[in-house]
């Protein structure tokens, strides 16, 4: 059990790093774009200069095309993994990819995943008869 909770402590934090650090860059970006940080300019965001920025040179497409990748790889495992276990609004987390960003869906999704798989353990330990319980006898 405290590798569960170190586990989701972790994620936790990667949660929280993975939305300021990438929205930081991102109201870079709006700054950069639209002259200032309003509501509006922020609402007007550029899709299509964001794009073009983020494929603007061989490094930087190669990070763009590297968190692609990996955001797929993520909404598959969201996907298959919430399903297997059931997990409720599991969609949610592909929805979270997409509007903030991977470094902030995909931390979150395992920290979820943690947790129901925490509880999941717990309510078999709670079983009597179980196979938990019968390994311990």
């Amino acid at each position: 059990m405290l590798w569960n909770r170190i586990r989701q402590a972790i994620y936790a934090a990667l949660t929280v790093i993975g939305f300021v650090w990438t929205n930081y860059y991102l109201v870079q970006f709006t700054i950069a774009t639209q002259g200032a940080l309003t509501l509006a300019n922020f609402l007007n965001f550029d899709i299509a200069t964001f794009i073009k920025q983020v494929y603007a040179n061989p490094a930087s497409s190669f990070i763009g095309v590297d968190v692609s990748i990996a955001s797929l790889c993520a909404i598959l495992l969201i996907v298959t993994e919430g399903r297997r276990l059931k997990m409720q609004l599991w969609g949610l987390y592909i929805a979270a990819i997409f509007l903030v960003s991977l470094g902030f869906g995909l931390p979150l999704f395992l920290l979820m995943r943690e947790r129901k798989l925490t509880k999941s353990l717990r309510l078999a330990e709670d079983t009597p008869g179980s196979d938990a319980l019968q390994t311990n006898t």
